[in-house]
């Protein structure tokens, strides 16, 4: 998955981080304030995913793991990204699609693949693998109910409310509907209908190479690029 040096855009807790092979160099970044006051860790950089504090061509990898429907103005960061990319670096990312708003009010947008595809066209990507992890929309949906019990009981005892009686019930559904999502995971992809909660998307920088060309002597220095 990963190589080289490996750039986490919104680290967030760092949990990726012991999934990332020991010969790669990891780097986290993360906002100040989401770094300190939510997550309450120290990322190697602060910064913005939107301005990163890089140099050109110096990374192998990026990672942007949920974090790009958090960003007011992603195709700002993916530039970013394709920035400080080295040629022939890759970027892995997930985005959602089907999924409740989160971390409010800091949640500001929602992908198709076809969104993602052209993005990555725009932007100058090659997009080499993009697909959901699960074309399965029962899979989907069971993990939409999922979420909507357990917020639906938080916000009954919060409130007070009457169905908070009824709370046992729903809580035992949980582990059932997780086992049904798992389940249903495991079934094949259904090609024709577009369910899933989220995108995972590995775009890769493209590779140039210096080609010589004839030209007069006093400009001798000079080249050009042209893609792989």
């Amino acid at each position: 998955m990963c190589r080289g040096t490996v750039l986490d855009v919104g680290a967030g807790s760092g949990s990726i981080r012991k999934h990332i092979p020991d010969q790669c160099d990891y780097i986290s970044l993360d906002y100040l304030e989401t770094a300190t006051q939510w997550y309450h860790t120290r990322p190697d950089i602060f910064g913005d995913g939107q301005m990163l504090p890089l140099f050109d061509c110096c990374m192998d990898t990026v990672l942007l793991l949920d974090v790009l429907e958090h960003i007011p103005d992603p195709e700002k960061a993916l530039s970013e990204i394709f920035r400080v990319l080295k040629p022939g670096g890759t970027l892995h990312m997930t985005a959602p699609f089907l999924y409740p708003i989160h971390d409010a009010p800091y949640d500001y947008h929602r992908w198709t693949l076809h969104g993602l595809k052209l993005a990555a066209e725009k932007l100058g990507f090659l997009s080499s693998d993009v697909n959901g992890p699960g074309n399965q929309p029962l899979e989907t949906a069971v993990l939409l109910a999922n979420i909507a019990i357990g917020n639906t009981v938080l916000s009954s005892f919060k409130a007070k409310s009457p169905i908070a009686l009824i709370s046992p019930l729903l809580a035992a559904a949980v582990p059932v509907l997780n086992i049904m999502a798992w389940l249903f995971g495991l079934l094949p992809g259904i090609s024709e209908v577009s369910m899933v909660y989220s995108n995972r998307c590995i775009w890769r920088r493209p590779v140039y190479t210096v080609v010589p060309i004839s030209i007069p002597l006093h400009r001798i220095g000079r080249s050009r690029c042209a893609k792989e």
